[in-house]
């Protein structure tokens, strides 16, 4: 989200004021971002948010990579080859590059090279969140583990009864005891269930309603403010 938003603002300053198309369409990718990540996840159908938030082109496109690359990837590639069109550098006669000399084939100023480091800087970042939630969604708890785990506890429970009898509990002690046992334990082994796949609990739906949020929250106060002479 953090990445997403800098990103965006990045965006607003330095492509805005002379490529508004491109500007408009990286916003329109990063607030469709957010969605894809969820749909990814939880395997849903996002063909519907794709055809609504993009040109036709690109919606087009982005839907034809399905079975290639999961979803967040194709965007941020293309969000890269976005960033890529932005900045040509002119070099001196003796290699170096000189940034005073940089122009675009329309003849406008393209954004400068350290400007554009910092773009590749957040896409990166993005890229590193969507390669850790896959390491997630691709590396489950083994099931024989699971379930081990469960019959051991299960196994547990059964047999503590008999053995607070042996030991001359009281019935309501027994009941007691073993209710509160049997809470805690299971509770414990479901929390290990749910973290070993979590993002059909995270709230998703108001991660990406925030991430693009902020996308659009960031194009209207660039646009809200005064003109510098």
């Amino acid at each position: 989200n953090r990445s997403s938003r800098s990103l965006m603002g990045l965006v607003c300053a330095y492509v805005l004021p002379f490529s508004p198309r491109k500007a408009l369409l990286v916003a329109r990718y990063l607030a469709l971002m957010g969605w894809a990540i969820k749909s990814w996840l939880r395997e849903e159908d996002d063909t519907f948010l794709i055809n609504f938030i993009l040109p036709p082109e690109e919606a087009h496109w982005l839907l034809s990579t399905s079975g290639k690359v999961v979803r967040p990837i194709a965007i941020l590639t293309r969000l890269r080859e976005i960033c890529s069109t932005l900045i040509i550098t002119a070099t001196t006669t003796t290699g170096e590059i000189d940034m005073n000399k940089d122009r675009n084939h329309h003849g406008h100023n393209p954004i400068n090279a350290m400007a554009h480091l910092e773009m590749e800087k957040r896409i990166y970042d993005l890229e590193t969140s969507v390669g850790v939630m896959t390491r997630i969604l691709g590396s489950p708890i083994p099931p024989t583990y699971t379930r081990h785990t469960s019959r051991v506890l299960c196994l547990y429970l059964c047999f503590l009864p008999l053995a607070l009898i042996g030991s001359g509990v009281s019935p309501i002690a027994l009941v007691i005891t073993v209710a509160l046992t049997s809470y805690v334990l299971i509770g414990i082994d479901e929390m290990g269930l749910e973290m070993e796949h979590p993002f059909p609990i995270f709230p998703m739906q108001a991660l990406a309603t925030t991430m693009q949020k902020n996308i659009v929250d960031q194009v209207e106060i660039t646009k809200s403010m005064p003109k510098l002479d």
